[in-house]
């Protein structure tokens, strides 16, 4: 049996070096293997808690490493630095002794006397300063571990004060956050079933049907299981209610899976008008599908389409959902941050506008159509947006509710720090009519 670290180190692996998706990888280990709740806990905490400080982790190891060594035993290293730094609980000397017996396991002798070596130092010498950084854009790419030309963008963008608040909560762990399906449960029923089940339950100040959990994971519950609340954070749950549903309304979630919005949406309508939910892969309707079974939905199909082609039917709403960079959503996958690129930005940008020029076609006059994405890039938001409306003159803003401040918005850019959310960009426009 696997312990908890090996585990641990085995998932960063296949993040970092195989580019696994870390939430579905950490899924993965946590169904194969039969952790008790303390070191499920643990395994989560060392492997989101690596993966986000990388850089940071990387800095502070480098000076100590005198000799090349393999990638696994630099991970191996930063795990361990990790569980120094940021875990208080955990004696160093088990530290070193729990990395020393992997490095001994996975290399041998030698590599194990090196990484004993490597952690008696940096456990008990002066590690470098990161505020002696001069650059600044250097020195909040260190200290957050945030990739330069990320935070070079942020600069630019939203200022240092905004941009080191971003960084500073990005690295806070995701809030938890259900959806009640009111379709089945009435929600105050719905938060006492999940509290009978030992979760503290707080309800939202904003959508009625989010309830913010805390305690051991939701999906174990029978109301999850049962298909009675989802999992969704509170920025994407305000995407469904954007649209301005009215009973009887049909719908187009057009790059839906897997199908949490466009189920949203349906529940919204509470049986009435019509949902259809598509999607570019074939083996993504399938997940829409075991999603609108789960929860027990009518009115809703899914079906494999492309969305930059055309639709044979007329909408009276459309949400696109865009396929983004995802740098809101950097709390659940960390990963994301590395592996982005600005080329690959610029290509999403191309394919946003080409989804969003075709699905406008296919809404009726005087119908409504949301644009959303999970990143805070300006670039794939207002950029895109704006660049739409100015080919597209039948098209106007259909300004939104702020709901940090109830004031009207062309634009909703909501942020990690405003609300304990997902980064995540909301604009709605309407066709004139």
């Amino acid at each position: 049996m696997a312990t908890v670290r090996e585990l641990s180190l085995m998932t960063i692996e296949a993040v970092i070096k195989d580019g696994a998706y870390s939430n579905l990888k950490m899924n993965e280990t946590l169904q194969s293997y039969a952790l008790n709740p303390a070191d499920r806990a643990l395994y989560t905490e060392l492997v989101y808690g690596t993966i986000k400080r990388k850089l940071t982790l990387d800095f502070y190891l480098k000076p100590f490493v005198k000799t090349k060594i393999k990638g696994w035993v630099r991970r191996l290293l930063w795990m361990s630095l990790y569980q120094h730094l940021y875990l208080d609980k955990i004696p160093t000397h088990a530290i070193i002794h729990e990395a020393v017996n992997i490095a001994k396991q996975r290399g041998g002798q030698q590599t194990g006397n090196v990484v004993n070596a490597i952690l008696r130092q940096v456990t008990t010498q002066n590690l470098p300063d990161i505020d002696a950084i001069k650059k600044k854009e250097i020195r909040l790419s260190v200290k957050y571990s945030i990739p330069v030309w990320i935070i070079k963008h942020w600069l630019t963008h939203f200022g240092e004060a905004v941009t080191t608040s971003i960084a500073e909560n990005l690295l806070l762990p995701a809030a938890q956050t259900v959806r009640v399906n009111q379709t089945r449960i009435a929600i105050d029923e719905a938060k006492e079933a999940l509290e009978n089940e030992g979760l503290h339950v707080e309800k939202d100040d904003h959508l009625s049907e989010c309830l913010h959990v805390s305690g051991h994971g939701v999906m174990h519950t029978s109301l999850f299981k049962k298909g009675y609340v989802s999992i969704q954070d509170k920025s994407s749950m305000f995407v469904a209610h954007m649209l301005n549903l009215q009973s009887g309304d049909s719908v187009l979630d057009s790059c839906s899976a897997p199908g949490g919005k466009a189920c949203h949406i349906a529940e919204l309508l509470n049986g009435t008008g019509q949902v259809l939910a598509t999607d570019l892969h074939d083996h993504k309707i399938t997940l829409i599908e075991n999603n609108i079974h789960k929860l027990g939905l009518t009115h809703i199909k899914a079906m494999q389409h492309d969305a930059t082609k055309p639709y044979d039917q007329m909408f009276d709403k459309i949400l696109l959902d865009a396929p983004c960079s995802g740098l809101g959503v950097i709390r659940h996958k960390p990963e994301i941050k590395y592996t982005m690129t600005p080329e690959v930005i610029d290509e999403l940008v191309t394919i946003q506008l080409k989804l969003l020029n075709n699905v406008a076609q296919n809404l009726k006059p005087g119908g409504t159509l949301v644009y959303s994405t999970c990143t805070i890039e300006q670039l794939e938001n207002e950029n895109v947006i704006y660049t739409f409306l100015k080919s597209n003159h039948d098209f106007e803003f259909d300004p939104v509710i702020d709901p940090r401040n109830g004031e009207y918005t062309k634009t909703l850019q909501l942020l990690p720090q405003d609300m304990n959310t997902d980064g995540f960009f909301i604009t709605r426009v309407k066709k004139k009519g």
